[in-house]
């Protein structure tokens, strides 16, 4: 007969001290294909460039630091042309961009800022410039390798996905910047999902030219715009999230179609479905916090987005008059779409005439005779809607574990959404914005998940049986305050807790396990457990019967007794930030035994 032995549950949780790494200098070109892995920690010092004709691969989990240079030497990973980039990171297992004063234990906040350069990405994709090809912005224009643009809209510069980009940006000069993710004439060959910029000293990304498109991209306090195109972007864009500061920030997007000329071809017209923008707050002081500006010429498509609490207007577009072309007369080809979009407050007002602008910016120029944004905006036909709340579950700016942009029940975001083109990179989805009512894609890999900016409950794709939840590997977070085995009374609840001490998201699974028992000859068990789990006040999960492959997968992992397949014990999977969890613990059926098992996983 099998004796079941309960041990206080810390001792099953003693994680293995952590494998050590080297860090290692980068300070000159990569010439030769090459791997960076994720036991050691690279140091970029100065711009380091992949160069023609080679690949470098970084594992999933490897941290990129870029050392504090003067603004004109920055440190800064560059994909030339005909380089390639095969960083595959995962959800569990981001691929993370940092600054080398970055310790990763939360350290470095929203406010730290332009402690390294970025990344660059330079493909052979087509632009609108006279040339064809130019030199990038940030770098300067003697570095040959700066060089991008070319006639390949197909052209291949690899992979780039769950990445996060932390504490970046470097201004050599006016309009002449390092971002977060900067993209230069980058093909459509080219893979660009699953990435934040967080915390950058200009724009978060940046597209000059190209066709590569993007999917789950993350703009998170970024001091300048944060999404931005140029010189004939024509990629597509879906799944886009942008959270500004209270202080800083500018426009949700800045969109301009060309330089030199502005009339240069191709257009810039690109299509975007989906995205979320949250300004600074509509009662910020930050005067610089506005929608998105298309001028210089840019046409562009724009969907199902949700734009909100923004301190300025909603959106402009401008007329040139002093230009052959410009954004007015793209509106009137129609190479400019605004549809199925919902604009909620602006401190601005609510009036259309506020909240669209449509200037003419030469100098001196006549006023167009229409506002003919307002015009387009407030057509019926277009499916927009203004001054309406777009109902996110909760807005915050701190670092307080409380900002879930998921869509509350009921919201009119649920409605009046478009069918995308079923191209293949396109989801088709029922709402607007960049989240549903379940789920954040956004929260195991992203510094605003793993450092408690995110909610805990905006993790949970499913409150019930067999949710999948997105482990984060490797946390310093640990548990403490652990209750083990109730004895309880029909009709009553249990009330134990734990506490996350560090400054890290933990993932954990929590057990509520009466049947189980009965394996090991404890008699009279809870017959049904249902166990809650607690945020102060805040309910994050439910589970009743437990199912699902992972549970099931991650008790062989920490060493857990397994469940009988079908058993009525409870399982929660949940990946949390540091602080204090209450569980509430129920018999459906009546009383009894049970344990209480809280394991962190990493």
């Amino acid at each position: 007969m099998i004796k079941l032995t309960y041990l206080p549950l810390a001792a099953l949780l003693a994680a293995p001290a952590a494998l050590l790494g080297a860090d290692i200098v980068v300070n000159s070109n990569i010439t030769s294909n090459r791997t960076w892995t994720k036991t050691n920690t690279y140091i970029l010092d100065g711009r380091v460039f992949v160069t023609d004709g080679v690949t470098l691969t970084i594992e999933p989990g490897t941290v990129v630091k870029g050392k504090a240079r003067a603004a004109q030497d920055a440190s800064a990973l560059v994909i030339a042309r005909g380089g390639r980039i095969n960083a595959a990171g995962t959800a569990a297992e981001p691929i993370v961009f940092t600054a080398e004063a970055d310790n990763l234990n939360g350290n470095l906040g929203q406010n730290d800022r332009g402690l390294w350069g970025g990344v660059v990405i330079l493909g052979r994709a087509r632009t609108n410039t006279a040339s064809g090809q130019g030199n990038i912005e940030g770098i300067p224009t003697t570095e040959p390798l700066g060089l991008y643009g070319g006639t390949d809209d197909a052209d291949n510069s690899g992979v780039f996905r769950y990445v996060s980009i932390r504490h970046a940006g470097s201004l050599l000069g006016p309009n002449n910047e390092l971002n977060g993710l900067t993209m230069g004439g980058v093909g459509a060959g080219t893979t660009i999902e699953y990435v934040e910029v967080f915390a950058n000293a200009d724009d978060g990304f940046e597209w000059f030219g190209g066709t590569v498109n993007g999917k789950y991209l993350v703009s998170a306090f970024n001091d300048d715009d944060a999404f931005d195109w140029d010189e004939g972007y024509r990629g597509k864009l879906q799944f886009l999230f942008t959270i500004q500061d209270p202080r800083v920030g500018n426009h949700a997007f800045e969109s301009d179609g060309g330089t030199t000329p502005e009339d240069g071809q191709p257009y810039a017209i690109p299509t975007v479905y989906n995205y979320t923008a949250i300004g600074s707050g509509a009662d910020s002081t930050n005067n610089l916090s506005i929608g998105p500006i298309f001028r210089d010429n840019t046409g562009g498509k724009v969907y199902n987005s949700i734009f909100h609490d923004f301190r300025g207007y909603a959106w402009r577009i401008e007329t040139e008059s002093a230009q052959r072309e410009d954004s007015a007369k793209r509106l009137a080809a129609g190479d400019i779409v605004i549809g199925n979009n919902l604009f909620g407050t602006f401190g601005v007002g609510t009036t259309a005439t506020a909240l669209f602008l449509a200037p003419n910016a030469t100098s001196g120029g006549p006023a167009p005779a229409s506002n003919y944004t307002v015009a387009h905006i407030t057509d019926a036909a277009r499916q927009n809607r203004i001054n309406t709340d777009p109902q996110f579950v909760a807005i915050s700016r701190a670092r307080d574990g409380q900002l879930d942009p998921r869509l509350r029940a009921g919201s009119p975001a649920l409605q009046l959404a478009a069918t995308p083109p079923n191209d293949g990179f396109f989801t088709a989805t029922t709402y607007l914005g960049a989240f549903t009512t379940s789920g954040n894609w956004a929260y195991a890999w992203t510094k605003l998940g793993r450092d408690g900016y995110f909610s805990a409950a905006s993790a949970l794709s499913d409150p019930g049986a067999g949710s999948t939840v997105v482990v984060n590997a490797g946390s310093t977070t640990k548990l403490s305050n652990l209750s083990t085995r109730l004895t309880l009374v029909a009709g009553s609840t249990a009330f134990p807790g734990f506490f996350l001490n560090g400054t890290q998201t933990q993932t954990v699974m929590i057990r509520a396990v009466g049947p189980a028992l009965a394996a090991f000859g404890v008699a009279n068990v809870v017959a049904d457990p249902v166990l809650e789990l607690y945020s102060g006040q805040n309910k994050i999960g439910e589970n009743d019967d437990w199912a699902g492959t992972q549970a099931a997968q991650l008790a062989t992992q920490v060493g857990a007794f397994p469940l009988p397949a079908g058993s009525k014990d409870a399982v929660l999977l949940a990946t949390l930030a540091p602080g204090a969890y209450t569980l509430q613990v129920r018999g459906k059926t009546g009383g009894g035994e049970l344990i209480i098992e809280v394991y962190e996983i990493d």
